[in-house]
């Protein structure tokens, strides 16, 4: 949902400036390559990712139950990304990526260097977007984000209020994600900037699902440019009873006649395999985000190195895989792509 459609249509000139010919031309590739694959079952990669995915974190100050960092279930050597490497991950995608999502799993702002990341990334000449759960967003913060050059913050809010809030946000403060969202929509104001955009992100559960009407007016009272509701992703029978949405619109699964779940609308072959690139704290680049732990991860140790890890043995064999359906990883089960 747009409240401010001014900020929306500044957004996209915003995105649409990150275009360069060469990145146009790329752009493109991706899509001929990717519906070719889709048609002849065999991976064909003439493209390079217009999108990266960095996690600037793995670490979060929350424990969310269905969330693969809140359960500690996910394996990193390094914690924290070092800027060196994020560094040479863009020099290396930089001729042909224009967008980059720094975050994956974890809390971004937890990093202590994450304000000249976005400078960095920015500089790199990509439209930049960071996701959070709102807990580090005091009016210091917030201008150190709008001048770093930030595109689009998406803040994680689900409820209007402290005890639907803490249901699903363990060790979570409500107040303090509220305040967070109102001192950025302040603070954009008086600096007059149109960025980064404020996007709150509604994750529908069980408990709040009967909120998604009020949490319109009550984001919008707050100053955000767009409210969005995200359904939710599980992983244990106990998520399935405690958390999923009794309404099908905001429920990505449907029962089989078991009362095992399974995907609704399961279109098969993922694009995203085509046009992102993804890579954990400690560099590792991984298929997809959906690769939380990781299971497929491909490094530097291979016999390739820099961009050709995008084109890897590694990379093409789980392309092969996820195009076959009898053949389809694990992870794919869970995605919505």
């Amino acid at each position: 949902m747009i409240f401010d459609y001014r900020a929306y249509i500044y957004d996209k000139f915003r995105l649409l400036g990150k275009l360069n010919f060469y990145r146009l031309v790329n752009y493109i590739g991706i899509h001929i390559s990717f519906n070719l694959s889709r048609i002849l079952k065999k991976p064909l990669l003439w493209s390079s990712p217009f999108a990266l995915n960095f996690e600037t974190s793995s670490v979060c100050n929350l424990r969310c139950p269905e969330c693969m960092t809140g359960m500690n279930k996910t394996i990193r050597q390094r914690k924290l990304i070092d800027s060196s490497l994020l560094k040479d991950k863009l020099n290396i995608h930089k001729k042909h990526a224009f967008y980059c999502n720094l975050y994956f799993q974890g809390e971004p702002f937890l990093h202590p260097e994450i304000y000249e990341m976005i400078k960095m990334t920015n500089n790199t000449g990509l439209y930049t977007v960071i996701s959070t759960n709102g807990h580090f967003l005091n009016k210091t913060n917030c201008l150190k984000i709008i001048e770093s050059g930030l595109d689009r913050l998406i803040i994680s809010l689900d409820g209007i209020d402290a005890n639907t809030y803490n249901h699903y946000r363990i060790n979570g403060v409500f107040d303090k994600v509220v305040e967070g969202i109102r001192i950025m929509a302040k603070s954009k104001k008086k600096v007059g900037k149109n960025n980064p955009l404020l996007v709150v992100q509604m994750l529908v559960n069980k408990t709040n699902e009967n909120q998604t009407e009020a949490t319109k007016k009550f984001v919008k009272q707050l100053g955000a440019d767009i409210l969005e509701f995200k359904s939710m992703q599980i992983y244990s029978e106990t998520g399935k009873e405690e958390f999923l949405p009794s309404s099908g619109k905001y429920n990505r699964y449907q029962n089989r006649q078991d009362q095992s779940l399974e995907l609704k609308n399961n279109h098969g072959a993922c694009f995203r395999l085509w046009s992102h690139a993804v890579y954990t704290s400690d560099g590792i680049m991984v298929p997809c985000c959906y690769d939380k732990k990781p299971e497929y991860g491909v490094n530097g140790k291979e016999e390739y190195s820099g961009n050709n890890l995008w084109k890897s043995k590694s990379m093409q064999a789980f392309r092969c895989r996820q195009l076959k359906k009898a053949s389809r990883p694990e992870i794919c089960y869970n995605c919505k792509q």
